[in-house]
């Protein structure tokens, strides 16, 4: 016999902060979602009672209790009480705002009931939706190959593939440390790794460009270098390639890279910032991967811009950034 359940309709308002943060949805002290400001997402759960909350790094939103009959719609409003609009931040009441966030970590976010529908019927059509708590989301199809050199970007990497395995499933996110059998010729698995994905990223730090063996030869200049051979592969099957700079990196011009590779010094890249900033960087960064795995996805980017300092988005029309307060 199936087991009656009810929904719950979630909706993120947008304030001045962490517009490019995704908060975690939390039901009965477990995730089961991420939401973004702005949007709205639907849920079905077990009917009875169940504690909602949200999550964002150490802050976390007192639960709301709630409990549900069968067809129930519990309509609820999330986010956080950061000064709602710019001009509000540099006003008193922006100031208390933000100095309670400090001393009142715990009343940060919120959750709250703003009504209640009976029969709810899921719209389909929405394909920010998930299907079911405890299900995954529908992830954008095509996989991910990662390019980097362990000695120079080994641990923000790492990081960085954490947050793709959370956004679009570890199965597509192919990185040599971990996607590799044993006993296998790494070339043959890199080689069909490559001609099956659809986006290539290259992780490039301060030692990407003058990495040497351990003869003092520059990798870049062998033939047998792996990272130097998965570029090569890249650009031959047109696969679209996005440079990823971290730890203070910069592109390479093109007389620095050898002429099989020289086309990547032309391709735009993306700056993943250090801290208080990275998660920044990556937001960005995973929302450039959506549009490229799905390129009809009805959540497009809107031609926001994005600070080269720190990664935060830029208000239409500010001449600098509010995240790190330098000019852009």
């Amino acid at each position: 016999m199936t087991q009656a359940s009810a929904y719950i309709t979630l909706k993120r308002n947008k304030t001045s902060s962490n517009q490019l943060r995704q908060f975690s949805i939390l039901v009965d002290n477990k995730a089961i979602g991420k939401i973004k400001a702005g949007q709205s997402k639907q849920f079905r759960l077990a009917c009875g009672n169940h504690a909602i909350g949200i999550k964002l790094d150490f802050y976390k939103s007192e639960p709301l209790q709630v409990n549900l009959n069968p067809d129930d719609n519990i309509i609820l409003e999330c986010g956080d009480r950061a000064p709602e609009t710019i001009r509000e931040a540099f006003t008193f009441k922006g100031f208390e705002k933000s100095i309670n966030s400090i001393i009142k970590p715990s009343q940060y976010l919120y959750v709250k009931m703003t009504g209640k529908k009976s029969q709810a019927i899921p719209d389909k059509s929405n394909t920010a939706k998930t299907k079911a708590a405890g299900q995954k989301q529908t992830k954008p199809s095509g996989s991910i190959f990662i390019s980097y050199r362990r000695d120079d970007s080994r641990e923000i990497t790492g990081r960085i593939c954490d947050r793709l395995n959370s956004e679009f499933g570890k199965e597509t996110i192919f990185r040599d440390i971990d996607s590799i059998p044993a006993g296998v010729d790494f070339r043959d698995h890199i080689s069909k790794t490559i001609e099956g994905c659809s986006v290539f990223l290259v992780v490039i730090g301060t030692q990407w460009i003058e990495a040497k063996n351990r003869q003092g030869q520059r990798r870049l200049d062998l033939d047998t270098d792996p990272v130097k051979v998965e570029i090569e592969m890249a650009l031959k099957k047109a696969i679209p390639i996005i440079p990823i700079l971290v730890k203070n990196g910069v592109m390479p011009d093109e007389s620095d890279l050898p002429d099989t590779i020289k086309p990547l010094a032309f391709r735009n890249a993306i700056l993943i910032p250090a801290e208080p900033y990275f998660h920044n960087g990556v937001d960005r960064l995973v929302e450039e991967l959506i549009q490229t795995l799905s390129p009809d996805k009805s959540e497009q980017n809107n031609g926001s811009k994005y600070c080269i300092h720190c990664g935060g988005e830029i208000i239409p029309g500010n001449k600098f950034c509010i995240q790190c307060g330098k000019a852009v």
